[in-house]
């Protein structure tokens, strides 16, 4: 077994997983950072009429992070996967290919409580030994995040991951 940076140079679709989990990052990233500003101003807007917040809000990183963090876990766990991840046609499930429960997503989720934790555990993920797709979070919490084909469309595909079940081939037409 290698480690995603030793392969990533020459698969495609390890270079694909990995530009479609940025892509997803970013949308996320920036779908959180409107949510986090909104209750900021309703709490500004909340204090200007009624008096003074009764607890802290403030523009944090943690802030951010905590409202990324139970974002994240829910929707994996709701939907299989975050808004990001479902324009990016990623899904999150466990190592076995079924749905992530709700403590594998937590799991998964908690260095999005800041981006520097984030950062590290997919560096991490992708720097040691395992399924190059996970970040190391997901091997703690046994689940990884795979790519979702839409219908109808035609791909060109790599090798089968070696850690989810495999569907049976489509017949050709």
């Amino acid at each position: 077994m290698s480690t995603a940076f030793e392969k990533i140079g020459t698969d495609r679709q390890l270079q694909d997983h990995w530009i479609r989990r940025l892509i997803a990052g970013v949308i996320d990233y920036v779908i959180i950072w409107i949510i986090a500003w909104m209750i900021l101003v309703l709490a500004q807007l909340q204090a200007l009429l009624l008096g003074p917040v009764p607890f802290f809000i403030g523009p944090s990183e943690l802030f951010h992070g905590v409202i990324f963090f139970l974002y994240a876990s829910f929707f994996e766990f709701r939907f299989e996967a975050t808004i990001g991840k479902q324009i990016a046609n990623l899904k999150v499930m466990t190592t076995q290919g079924k749905m992530a429960s709700l403590d594998r997503t937590l799991i998964r989720s908690i260095s999005k409580i800041h981006w520097v934790l984030w950062l590290t555990d997919t560096l991490l993920g992708m720097a040691t030994l395992g399924d190059p797709h996970q970040k190391y979070s997901d091997r703690f919490a046994g689940t990884t995040v795979a790519y979702i084909k839409p219908v109808g469309q035609r791909i060109i595909e790599g090798p089968p991951h070696p850690f989810l079940p495999h569907p049976p081939p489509l017949p050709p037409g």
